[in-house]
């Protein structure tokens, strides 16, 4: 990645990421969103839905219509997000009408093995989440035995 003049990056790029679009309300009805967004999510739940986890039985809190990437190696972040926005509808109209009804938010996973590493969002990217109504948000994690950032 390209730095400012004068500035350096040491630690250098993200070592792995993932990203997933998530469309949350207390009443969605994720088979509305899917329909109008014409494609199919990789999760989706109702509000009151069971289901299994490794913590035994869930009760969904809210509903949810989620399509992500698994957390990949090869990709850096913005071609992550520009892969799940380009799988989506351009027409700003159906956001608009989404945004009216449920939040929706960008939720990308950054994995770390060493400690001071970067990752750059171009502005145009991020105009393509903000005329959509799309909050980022990044979870960020590291390697726990990485010793380097106590030093």
């Amino acid at each position: 990645m390209k730095t400012p003049e004068g500035f350096e990056r040491i630690g250098g790029e993200i070592d792995g990421c993932s990203a997933s679009v998530r469309i949350a309300a207390p009443d969605l009805d994720p088979d509305f969103i899917t329909a109008r967004l014409g494609i199919q999510p990789t999760f989706a739940a109702r509000r009151g839905d069971k289901r299994e986890s490794k913590a035994g039985t869930l009760t969904q809190p809210t509903g949810i219509w989620s399509l992500g990437l698994g957390e990949s190696r090869e990709w850096e972040l913005s071609d992550a997000i520009n892969a799940l926005l380009n799988r989506l509808p351009t027409d700003i109209a159906v956001w608009d009408e989404i945004a009216a009804l449920a939040r929706i938010d960008m939720f990308c996973g950054l994995y770390l093995e060493n400690w001071n590493r970067g990752a750059e969002l171009p502005s145009e990217l991020l105009g393509r989440l903000a005329e959509r109504h799309i909050a980022l948000g990044l979870d960020i994690y590291c390697d726990p035995s990485d010793r380097g950032a106590d030093a």
